[in-house]
């Protein structure tokens, strides 16, 4: 859908990198709000539950239907691991950035992590592999790869893959999913976050500055009025992995729930579980707006379902067949 056209850039922003640190710390929950969330989590879900369609609910089967931050990204992680012996496991961290996301898997103490990322961080990533070996015991190393070809890994040695915020900017999801299926175990794991969804509110990671009125403008814009909404609201400094970055490259899969869990499967993995995150900015803007959300549902009729404007995220376990 909408991407800004070089000749209507702004001069291209100087970029700043969040240090791991920080976004390890904001990802973060305490201990006590992890319990609380855990008590509360099945009455969440009933209540979000009512906000999706039976006939979404009844082709994706969720195990959870939560708002943002139902599940802390700590018990994320004992939830992708619930089936596997992480002590004798090694763990591919798939587009890792700074590596900040190393930090929660190597809590768990596998026997060994690999971290990739297209870009190099390199400062940041000897930080954070001296931060695990001197917390956690856990050796990791980073290596700068594409997602679709980690040829440095041979086939079936790891156990499993993980990634957060990084399918919903694969352009040939097809082609990490093939590759990621390669280093995995028979029986491996493969654990995915990723969102916010390009057909929910602010799906480009940008629409959305300036407010409310604006999550759906990548969806609602014709490209001029878009390309000059960006250009009023891009910052002289952006961080690296801002959504003025990602749309000026157009790193976007563009796919709903329904065709990333098809993708999966055709690239030979089982879906065991999945999890749904609705986007309260989405159920804000449709109350706010009822006119311009039916506008936008018969705009993306063609493409997705009313339900698919309401997901923010998917969070999905999956697994390769054992041969």
């Amino acid at each position: 859908m909408n991407h800004v056209h070089p000749a209507q850039r702004p001069k291209t922003p100087d970029f700043r990198k969040t240090l791991w640190l920080d976004q390890h710390r904001s990802s973060s929950r305490g201990f006590g709000k992890r319990a609380i969330y855990f008590f509360l989590r099945p009455l969440l879900s009933s209540r979000h539950r009512r906000l999706l369609s039976p006939e979404t609910l009844d082709a994706c089967k969720p195990e959870l239907v939560l708002g943002p931050r139902g599940m802390p990204i700590e018990t994320r992680r004992r939830w992708a691991t619930a089936h596997l012996r992480v002590r004798d496991s090694t763990i591919l961290v798939q587009g890792t950035g700074t590596g900040w996301d190393v930090v929660s898997w190597a809590a768990l103490r596998p026997r060994r992590i690999f971290a990739t990322d297209l870009y190099p961080f390199e400062a940041s990533w000897a930080e954070v592999a001296d931060h695990c070996r001197t917390r956690c015991g856990v050796e990791v190393v980073f290596r700068q790869a594409p997602l679709e070809d980690h040829g440095f890994l041979p086939d079936g040695s790891v156990d499993m893959c993980g990634s957060d915020a990084v399918f919903e900017h694969c352009r040939d999801l097809g082609a990490v999913l093939r590759e990621t299926h390669r280093l995995l175990k028979p029986g491996g794991t493969l654990y995915a976050a990723y969102g916010p969804l390009w057909f929910g509110a602010s799906g480009d990671h940008f629409s959305g500055r300036g407010g409310l009125e604006h999550v759906f403008n990548h969806l609602l814009l014709e490209q001029g009025d878009y390309e000059r909404y960006f250009k009023a609201h891009i910052q002289p400094v952006e961080d690296f992995q801002s959504g003025g970055r990602y749309v000026e490259l157009d790193l976007f899969s563009k796919l709903t729930t329904s065709e990333y869990l098809e993708k999966f499967r055709q690239a030979g993995f089982r879906v065991d579980s999945l999890i749904l995150e609705v986007s309260a900015d989405a159920l804000a803007f449709r109350q706010r707006y009822p006119e311009r959300f039916a506008e936008l549902e018969r705009q993306s009729s063609s493409r997705c379902t009313p339900d698919d404007l309401l997901i923010k995220t998917n969070i999905v376990r999956m697994t390769k067949a054992a041969s």
